[in-house]
């Protein structure tokens, strides 16, 4: 039995007149159209692509993008040479002390500061091993757990400046940096140390699992440590919602000043394990080496800020920053290209990568 809902009754009671069905036909055609539309996007394989390529955010992909087209662009250009196991496994091995220390960078850039003195921290670390260890005999059960205080020490002295005395974290870290870098020349005399290095201090840096050698082994742990402590623990979410937005951060019970300080001393602890895996890996110690590394450091860590849709600062995207940079050098190097390319290269990665961070904030916005 029908109700009054059948169609057929309610024509008999409001008959329509011929504009009125005109209206309701358009509207019908208008819904059909829709209802097909629909069908089609989400049924027609085109339909489908359409969607997935306007979900895709090109702009993170474009550092990984880069990536692959220089790997294809030097591997054409000098597959010889370039595409080898000993040319790819020499760039693992040589980015692997930067991005350590980007990674550290990374943590105090997460929390809304700079720290440039993590490179100098490098440096001053380095010395202090090479010295204690190559010119005073000192063991290396005894000189690494004092590099690991000194960075410690380094740390809390940025986050204090910052945070007890309201010094602008630039300010701050560019005078701890000089600092820094006036020891380290103190401490060495100004000279290249290149002897009197023990067989187990050596052995830090040495060592390797066919052509892959220690510190890429070392950068895998520490970049997992950091992964899971910033995005799987409470000090990590800390240390975003203090990065994202002070005021509400501390509306919400999280004590920002804690959080800046703990990541200038992680910052500052991995730039010292970095200066000393460094002088193991290298057998000598020139004064102020990690100088050259401050400017591919940022580069990188602005670079991973763009990648992958993070929109923040992040360890994966660091570490891929750094093997884009080093990969980029490395090419321009084999090519012919002067020395000075890598600090070229990487001035230019930190521009663009910059530009891209601020246009994709805007574009959110």
């Amino acid at each position: 039995m029908m109700g009054d809902s059948d169609p057929f009754l309610g024509m008999r009671r409001s008959p329509r007149t011929a504009s009125s069905i005109h209206s309701s036909t358009k509207r019908d055609r208008s819904v059909n159209m829709t209802s097909t539309n629909d069908r089609i996007d989400g049924n027609v394989p085109g339909g489908s692509l359409v969607s997935v390529r306007k979900s895709i955010d090109w702009g993170s992909l474009a550092p990984v993008i880069f990536f692959a087209v220089l790997v294809l662009l030097f591997g054409f250009l000098e597959p010889s040479i370039f595409l080898t196991i000993d040319n790819l496994a020499s760039i693992l091995n040589n980015g692997a002390v930067l991005a350590i220390l980007a990674c550290g960078l990374t943590v105090v850039l997460a929390v809304g500061e700079f720290d440039l003195s993590i490179a100098a921290v490098a440096s001053f670390a380095g010395a202090l091993a090479a010295v204690t260890i190559a010119q005073m005999g000192w063991n290396v059960a005894l000189v690494l757990p004092m590099i690991i205080v000194v960075g410690i020490l380094i740390g809390l002295i940025n986050g204090v400046l910052v945070t007890r005395y309201e010094m602008p974290a630039l300010i701050a870290t560019i005078g701890v940096s000089s600092l820094l870098d006036g020891l380290s020349m103190w401490v060495t005399g100004n000279s290249v140390i290149f002897s009197g290095f023990t067989g187990p201090f050596l052995a830090l840096g040495d060592w390797r699992i066919g052509s892959i050698q220690a510190p890429v082994f070392y950068l895998v742990f520490i970049a997992a440590i950091l992964i899971v402590i910033l995005h799987y623990t409470v000090l990590g979410r800390h240390i975003y919602a203090t990065g994202g937005n002070r005021a509400a951060s501390r509306m919400s019970g999280i004590r920002v000043e804690r959080q800046i300080i703990t990541a200038f001393v992680i910052a500052a602890v991995l730039g010292a394990l970095a200066g000393v895996i460094y002088t193991a890996r290298q057998g000598s110690l020139t004064p102020l080496f990690g100088a050259s590394m401050l400017l591919p450091t940022f580069a990188a860590a602005f670079l991973g800020s763009v990648t992958l849709a993070r929109r923040q600062f992040h360890i994966v995207g660091t570490v891929i920053g750094v093997y884009l940079i080093e990969t980029g050098t490395t090419g321009l190097l084999i090519l012919g290209a002067p020395a000075y390319t890598q600090q070229l290269f990487a001035g230019a990665v930190l521009i663009l990568a910059t530009i891209g961070a601020r246009y994709r904030n805007a574009k959110t916005k």
